[in-house]
């Protein structure tokens, strides 16, 4: 019984569950898909270099920033905005982001879904990709795997309409399956990661073990890719998958800051996704270049045509194949739950009790920006996740972090952490949150005045004309929503609106109002400078204990020991104010009666002797029969006008 006791005091199933999400959002497609075709882009070692870079100076500093709102506010990536309300905006670009993302994610699913079942019913390679030359002997050639994707299923659909009739029905199935899969977003939701995330870990361990070669890995540090440091490029994918690896990009930690790390501490945890999502993306790495042989692709689904081309060159056994699909649709089961997350939280938010209709709705319009994007192929593909889904995050976190640092104000957020950590912030996080813009912006207008110069505008893969119509979609986004929130605001003119829409609505802060009177609190606290500022400890139960409730009081300085500190004990019952002027109430109400009243009966009540309509005045009258309290209020109807009162006394 003992042992089982401190077993339960040393475990904190709370945080486990909640770093097992963390797990599993670290063997998501960022890690094992996207990370490594940068990586066969760019140089394994050289992008594995700038990109735990910028996680290390750029990804954890907007995670704690991003994690920390999420749990004070407790409200998602849209609610987070009662802090600075013109920019609602970017909320609505971080749901677009996750949108989009889940669009072409699901086409990626769908492919993978299309190869194991080819794998499974033939072999690699497919008859489709194979030519017989007939000549003094009967040869087989096969296509590679890129020419072989081109025409099966990403071949035009006026020429191959029976692929693209396949990988829909697959699309259309699974944009039917992830509402389900959210029908309760948290639980489902975690208990969906529970299960999946042992099985990809230990799919990868068994195929790295079994086909990876340890001698593949000098492709993984060739000389020739150290050059590409002077790349706009390398730099730019990193930061950005930076922002994408630690979930920042769709909103996933300011809704999880209420759900998932609702009861953690919001530094650990940031250290504990931004560490996690490093290591998962460099095991990523070096498990792609064991087991490519040297073959590198730097399409969209470069990690899809790997897996086909060693197929057929080593002449694999099809189990091999099918086990590392199943493992990416696996990863991508986890991938689409994360994007889908924000966006489904934010319809419970202000959907009502249809809110699952909606959810349904989102599903139908995704389906058909899906089925869109596939007939343009891989250049409508990598237009989407390597041009517009990258300038609205940059334009989105950089917007947000000057919202809150020269808006909102940076001390009042260091204030915030602190409140929830109820401990002194390093200052590391307060230069992360500074630097952040100014690292991201430079690289921003590398890459795009790279992008302009370089590309055609009228011509596959139409990256110049993808640049600005993300940027002025992102514009408009930011403008309209701006616009409206201005005008919602009650004011009388439009310049006392414009002022109120950059300060925080009445609605921002904690929603529990014990914790918002103590953040009010120590708010006051510190724009007064009265005395030396105390700091708290946040606390879930015993607010009703007498004691100090959700924070506690600390050392504050060594000037103040707990002797001369004088603790104001609150009181054991919550209707202490109620009580008292009840009482009051009671006895200017009723003041004619209590002169003819004998007795006083032993509840907070006091019991009157009845009374007839005719019998006001009488001094003959039985002391010992007596009214109950409610009968006593109800004879006051008739001689007190404020009936009010007397019916809130009775409720």
């Amino acid at each position: 019984m003992l042992f089982s006791l401190r077993l339960k005091k040393c475990v904190n199933w709370r945080l486990i569950r909640a770093h097992a999400c963390t797990l599993a959002v670290a063997v998501s497609f960022n890690s094992i898909w996207r990370v490594p075709r940068d990586g066969y882009r760019y140089g394994g070692l050289t992008y594995g270099l700038v990109f735990t870079l910028a996680m290390v100076f750029l990804a954890l500093p907007v995670t704690l920033l991003q994690l920390s709102i999420g749990q004070l506010s407790q409200q998602d990536a849209v609610g987070v905005w009662r802090a600075v309300p013109f920019f609602k905006g970017v909320g609505y670009m971080r749901l677009l982001i996750s949108f989009i993302s889940s669009v072409y994610t699901v086409i990626y699913m769908a492919l993978l879904v299309a190869y194991f079942l080819y794998t499974l019913s033939n072999s690699i390679p497919f008859l489709e990709c194979t030519n017989i030359v007939i000549s003094e002997d009967v040869e087989e050639i096969s296509f590679n795997a890129s020419t072989c994707l081109n025409n099966t299923f990403l071949a035009p659909v006026s020429e191959q309409p029976e692929y693209y009739t396949a990988l829909s029905l697959v699309i259309i199935v699974l944009w039917i399956a992830f509402p389900f899969l959210l029908f309760n977003p948290v639980k489902m939701m975690r208990r969906t990661f529970y299960v999946l995330t042992p099985f990809v870990i230990l799919l990868c361990i068994v195929i790295v073990s079994e086909i990876g070669d340890g001698g593949n890995l000098h492709y993984f540090q060739q000389p020739e890719y150290w050059s590409n440091f002077l790349d706009a490029n390398i730099w730019y994918a990193a930061v950005m998958q930076a922002l994408l690896s630690s979930q920042i990009a769709g909103g996933y930690l300011m809704s999880a800051g209420d759900g998932i790390y609702s009861n953690t501490n919001v530094q650990w945890s940031s250290i504990a996704i931004v560490g996690t999502n490093l290591v998962a993306s460099w095991m990523g790495l070096l498990f792609w270049f064991a087991i490519s042989n040297g073959y590198k692709d730097k399409s969209a689904v470069a990690v899809l045509l790997v897996i086909y081309q060693v197929a057929d060159e080593n002449e694999l056994n099809k189990v091999w194949p099918l086990l590392m699909f199943a493992t990416l649709f696996l990863s991508g089961i986890i991938t689409m739950l994360t994007q889908l997350y924000p966006l489904f939280d934010r319809f419970r938010r202000i959907g009502g009790y249809k809110w699952r209709f909606v959810c349904v709705a989102n599903s139908l319009l995704a389906t058909v920006a899906a089925l869109g994007t596939l007939v343009g192929g891989l250049p409508a593909l990598e237009l989407l996740e390597d041009v517009a889904v990258p300038l609205l995050i940059s334009i989105a976190t950089i917007l947000e972090i000057l919202a809150f640092m020269f808006i909102y104000g940076w001390k009042a957020l260091v204030e915030d952490v602190e409140f929830l950590t109820g401990e002194k912030l390093v200052k590391y996080w307060v230069w992360g949150w500074c630097g952040a813009p100014g690292i991201i912006a430079p690289f921003l207008i590398w890459w795009m005045v790279a992008i302009l110069v370089e590309s055609n505008f009228t011509e596959p893969p139409w990256d110049a004309s993808g640049v600005c119509s993300s940027v002025a979609l992102a514009v408009v986004i930011i403008l309209v929503f701006a616009t409206i929130t201005v005008a919602r605001q009650v004011q009388y003119d439009f310049i006392s609106k414009l002022k109120c829409s950059f300060k925080p609505s009445r609605h921002w802060g904690p929603r529990d109002p014990i914790t918002h009177y103590y953040w009010l609190a120590r708010r006051e606290e510190v724009e007064t400078g009265a005395g030396v500022r105390m700091r708290y400890h946040r606390r879930q139960l015993g607010q009703l204990s007498g004691g100090a409730s959700f924070l506690t009081v600390a050392d504050v300085s060594e000037n103040r020991t707990k002797e001369n500190i004088n603790v104001n004990r609150r009181s054991n019952s919550d209707d202490w104010l109620y009580t008292v002027y009840r009482r009051k109430y009671l006895e200017e109400a009723l003041k004619d009666f209590l002169e003819m009243s004998k007795q006083r009966s032993k509840s907070l009540d006091w019991a009157f002797p009845k009374i007839g309509k005719g019998d006001v005045g009488r001094k003959d009258l039985d002391s010992n029969i007596y009214f109950t309290p409610v009968q006593s209020l109800h004879s006051v109807r008739g001689k007190n006008n404020n009936v009010m009162y007397v019916k809130n006394l009775l409720k």
